[in-house]
């Protein structure tokens, strides 16, 4: 037998013959002979040995309790103390957070364009991803944004199938940028949806909210600029009533024959107070305001000089309105 280099070659310390290592513990070694940045890389590694993160930090202690692996800062370094020194490098998918680690633009892999044509070669699932990635997009994608799609996959542990619902979604909602892709699916990975079942759940809620937000922007007249925080809230809880257009539009209605403006605060007090009552459609608001309006009619000449509620809710609004206009 001869060995067959080719153009890499990878290089063990003695002492792993000696050592009794499963499957899983191997893998992690080779990918790390190949690479020893990987330890710092607990996603990718794991990706790569086909395991999971914490399997891999477990290979890793092991393999430092073996005397086969130190850290860069020690020489001599006991086994156990260097167990305890890669333990505060890895990740814990159950304990430790992964937000902090996935903001760090230099943890994930950076390619070389000869690098990414071998391993385009060499991973046929990646290259298909590439090519459909670069259909959805509708451009052919340079050597920095193959980089970034191999770092969703390899870093991140996002599937090929969980990438590609990513980039179709951001094209829906006009965001075809794949460094704010990226972006985006540092977010996603940090709220723990990564699987293609989570991630279409959550796209289907965002594109209906996109959709909405563009239809409540052109019906109260608002410029381009971003949502404030308060805006945002205010529509998504519209949407988590399960509100449409058209009952927004009799809240928009009542808004400006009240005050005179297109205001969204004002329209949020008539939504929440409907949704508070039960209304769910227009349909349920014109009926109600109907039945008001006839049971107004009704009893005013026996009301004298007592209040009427629907009146007084209204004072209220406009004195909040007209009190939160003078605050800002």
């Amino acid at each position: 037998m001869k060995w067959n280099y080719q153009s890499e070659v990878l290089v063990l310390p003695g002492a792993v013959l000696s050592a009794s290592a499963n499957a899983v513990q191997l893998r992690v070694l080779l990918w790390l002979a190949s690479d020893l940045s990987l330890g710092k890389k607990p996603r990718q590694l794991a990706k790569l040995a086909d395991c999971t993160p914490a399997e891999a930090g477990s290979a890793l202690d092991f393999w430092m309790a073996q005397g086969v692996l130190r850290t860069e800062e020690a020489t001599e370094v006991a086994p156990v103390q260097a167990a305890k020194a890669v333990r505060a490098v890895r990740e814990e998918p159950s304990a430790t957070p992964t937000k902090k680690l996935l903001q760090r633009a230099d943890e994930l892999p950076n390619y070389t364009s000869s690098e990414l044509a071998e391993l385009l070669e060499k991973r046929a699932g990646v290259r298909a991803m590439v090519d459909e990635a670069q259909r959805i997009l509708g451009k052919i994608f340079n050597p920095s944004e193959i980089n970034v799609l191999v770092g969703m996959y390899d870093y991140m542990g996002l599937s090929e199938e969980g990438i590609l619902l990513l980039l179709a979604h951001c094209k829906n909602i006009g965001k075809a940028n794949l460094r704010a892709i990226e972006k985006y699916a540092y977010r996603l990975v940090d709220r723990d949806i990564t699987t293609p079942a989570a991630l279409e759940e959550e796209f289907r809620t965002v594109e209906a909210l996109h959709s909405f937000e563009g239809q409540v922007r052109t019906l109260f007249g608002m410029k381009a600029r971003a949502l404030t925080g308060r805006e945002d809230r205010m529509l998504r809880a519209w949407v988590s009533f399960g509100y449409d257009m058209e009952v927004v539009r009799r809240a928009y209605e009542m808004t400006v024959a009240a005050t005179n403006e297109a205001s969204l605060p004002y329209a949020n007090a008539i939504l929440e107070r409907w949704h508070a009552e039960g209304l769910q459609t227009a349909a349920d608001v014109d009926r109600a305001i109907a039945e008001q309006k006839a049971k107004k009619d009704g009893q005013q000449a026996s009301l004298g000089n007592s209040f009427d509620t629907d009146d007084f809710f209204e004072a209220a609004l406009k004195r909040s309105f007209s009190t939160s206009k003078k605050d800002t």
